[in-house]
C-alpha cells in the first residue's frame, strides 16, 4: 500500500488542501472578527453544534458553522415529509375508511360478508367506527348473515428501523399501520387501591389488558424508583417498578399489534350493533364485485400536515412517509419506500440529500443523519416556492403556538412572535429549523435559521439549558437590534 492510499494519509491530504484553500480565499477579515467574537464564545465545549443564518432576500449567508457535519436531526425532518407528502400525494389528498359488501341485502339483513377498509387515517377513531355502523343500522340493516373483514395492509413493519426499543410502549412510537384506532394509543391511570396494589384503569373503554405489580412510593423509601412496562403478545402488558407520588398517574401505553386491536375495537361495536352470525377477521383485499355502502374521509392533507408541524406529530408523519411510499411503490411498501420517495422527490427540488440517512418520517429513528446546510436548503424551497409557502404559516410560532409556546426562550421578547420553526427535540438532542423576522413589516420571516446541537450531556438537558436557549438571543440582538446583518458579511468559516 502506497502513502497517499492508506485512509489515514488520505484524510490527512485532504485536510491540508482544504486548509491551503481557505487560506488561499479572500476574507474580509475586519468584518468576520466582529462574528467570531460573537459566536466563539457560545459554542458549548461537549456537545457538536451546527449553526446556519442566512438572509432570505439576498441568499447572503451570515453564518455557517459545522454546516455540513451529518447530525441526527429529531423531528425537524417532519419538514421533509411535510414537503414531500404535499408534493406526491397533492392537496386533495385524503384517507378513506369504506364499508362495503359483496352481498345481498334482503329486507333488513346483509345475505353475505361486510368488508371496513383501512387505510392507515392517522386520526381515525373508534366514534368514527361506530358512527359507520349506526348508519348502516340506520338505513335498515339490523343482521349480517356473514363476516365483517378488515381489509388493509398488515405489514410487520410497524415501527421503522432504529427506533429505540424502550420508547415501542410510549404512544408518541404507536405502530405506524394500515390499521390505525385513536392513534392506537390508549390513555389510562395507575391508581392504588386500598389494599396498597396498584391498577390501571383506561379513561375510555379499550380492549387492551394491563397487568399491574407496580407499588406507590409516597415516602420516597426506594432509593431508585421508576416505572417499567413489559410489551406481551396480542396487546397484553405488565407494568412493574414503582411511582414516587399519591395521586394517579397519567399513562399512554402504545398498541403493540395495531389488527388485533382493530380487530377487537370492531367486533365490540358491530356485535352489539347488529345480529352477527359469522365472525369478524381481516384479508388482504375486497371482492372486485363488492359495492360501496359508505366512506368516512379523513381530513384534508392540508390538515394533517399543519397538525404534524405544529404539534410533531409522529403517528401523522410515519403513516404519510409509508403513504407515499405506496403511492409509488404499491400497498405493502413501507418506510424504506417512502424514504426513497423522499430523497427523489426533493431532488427535484434541488435538495440534495445524497450524503443523508433518511430512516423515517418522524425523526424517531436514531438512524437518521441530516446536516444543516440541507435543512437550510429545503427551507429555501419553503420560503420561495409558492406551492409550498403556506407551510410557513403552519410552523409553530415562538410564544403563541405549537412545540414553541412554551419553550425557553421563546415565551419572552424579543423573541416571542418573531420565530417561526420546526424543533427537534429527543435525548441528547435539540435542533431548530426555521425563520426570524425582522422589525419591519417587509422583514417578516426573511431570515432563515438552522440550529442544531447533538450529544447534549444529561445534566445540561435536564437543566434546559442548551445551545439554542444561549445563541437565539445572541442572533437575534446581533442581527435585529444591533442591525448588522451587512457587518457579517461573507460566509463565516467559524469552526
Amino acid at each position: 500500500m502506497t502513502l497517499n492510499n492508506h485512509p489515514a494519509r488520505r484524510w490527512h491530504f485532504k485536510a491540508l488542501v482544504l486548509w491551503s484553500i481557505l487560506s488561499a480565499t479572500t476574507f474580509n477579515t475586519a468584518l468576520a472578527a466582529p462574528l467570531s467574537a460573537w459566536l466563539q464564545p457560545l459554542l458549548p465545549k461537549d456537545s457538536q453544534t451546527a449553526l446556519w443564518v442566512q438572509d432570505t432576500h439576498n441568499g447572503e449567508v451570515l453564518v455557517s458553522h459545522n454546516a455540513d457535519v451529518l447530525m441526527l436531526p429529531a423531528s425537524t425532518q417532519k419538514l421533509l415529509t411535510a414537503v414531500t407528502a404535499w408534493q406526491v400525494l397533492g392537496e386533495d389528498f385524503t384517507f378513506h375508511t369504506t364499508l362495503l359488501t359483496d352481498g345481498k341485502v334482503e329486507k333488513s339483513v346483509i345475505k353475505g360478508d361486510l368488508y371496513l377498509r383501512f387505510e392507515g387515517d392517522p386520526r381515525l377513531t373508534r366514534a368514527q367506527l361506530a358512527q359507520m355502523a349506526h348508519q348502516l343500522a340506520a338505513s335498515g340493516i339490523n343482521e349480517i348473515d356473514g363476516n365483517v373483514v378488515l381489509i388493509g395492509s398488515n405489514d410487520s413493519q410497524w415501527q421503522a428501523p432504529g427506533w429505540v426499543w424502550d420508547d415501542l410502549g410510549i404512544c408518541y412510537a404507536a405502530p405506524v399501520s394500515s390499521f390505525i384506532v385513536d392513534q392506537n394509543c390508549i390513555k389510562a391511570m395507575l391508581v392504588q387501591q386500598p389494599d396498597g396494589l396498584t391498577k390501571v384503569k383506561p379513561l375510555l373503554p379499550a380492549p387492551i389488558t394491563v397487568s399491574s405489580s407496580a407499588r406507590f412510593d409516597a415516602d420516597h423509601q426506594q432509593s431508585f424508583c421508576q416505572l417499567s412496562l413489559e410489551r406481551l403478545p396480542d396487546n397484553h402488558y405488565l407494568l412493574g417498578g414503582c411511582y414516587a407520588g399519591t395521586a394517579p398517574a397519567p399513562l399512554a401505553i402504545a398498541v403493540n399489534n395495531p389488527l388485533q386491536y382493530a380487530r377487537d375495537v370492531v367486533t365490540d361495536i358491530y356485535t352489539h350493533q347488529f345480529k352477527l352470525t359469522g365472525t369478524v377477521n381481516a384479508a388482504d383485499n375486497v371482492p372486485a364485485t363488492a359495492t360501496l355502502l359508505s366512506d368516512h374521509q379523513s381530513a384534508p392533507l392540508s390538515e394533517l400536515i399543519s397538525e404534524m408541524l405544529l404539534d410533531s406529530d409522529n403517528l401523522i408523519a410515519d403513516t404519510l412517509l409509508k403513504q407515499v411510499g405506496q403511492q409509488r411503490f404499491g400497498k405493502h411498501a413501507g418506510f424504506a419506500a417512502g424514504t426513497r420517495v423522499v430523497k427523489e422527490t426533493l431532488a427535484q427540488l434541488d435538495v440534495v440529500l445524497d450524503s443523508s440517512s433518511i430512516a423515517d418520517g418522524s425523526g424517531l429513528s436514531r438512524y437518521n443523519l441530516l446536516s444543516a446546510r440541507q435543512l437550510a436548503s429545503l427551507l429555501i424551497q419553503i420560503k420561495t416556492r409558492p406551492s409550498l409557502q403556506w407551510l410557513t404559516e403552519v410552523l409553530p410560532k415562538a410564544g403563541i403556538s405549537g412545540t414553541l409556546q412554551y419553550k425557553r426562550p421563546f415565551t419572552q421578547k424579543p423573541l416571542r412572535g418573531a420565530v417561526v420553526a420546526k424543533t427537534g427535540s429527543m435525548s441528547g438532542v435539540q435542533n431548530l429549523a426555521g425563520f426570524l423576522s425582522g422589525d419591519a413589516p417587509q422583514d417578516k420571516n426573511r431570515y432563515l435559521i438552522v440550529v442544531m446541537e447533538n450529544g447534549l450531556s444529561p445534566k445540561e438537558e435536564k437543566a434546559k439549558h442548551n445551545f439554542i436557549t444561549v445563541v437565539m438571543p445572541s442572533l437575534q440582538h446581533q442581527i435585529i437590534e444591533d442591525g448588522v446583518h451587512t457587518s457579517m458579511g461573507q460566509q463565516s468559516s467559524a469552526r
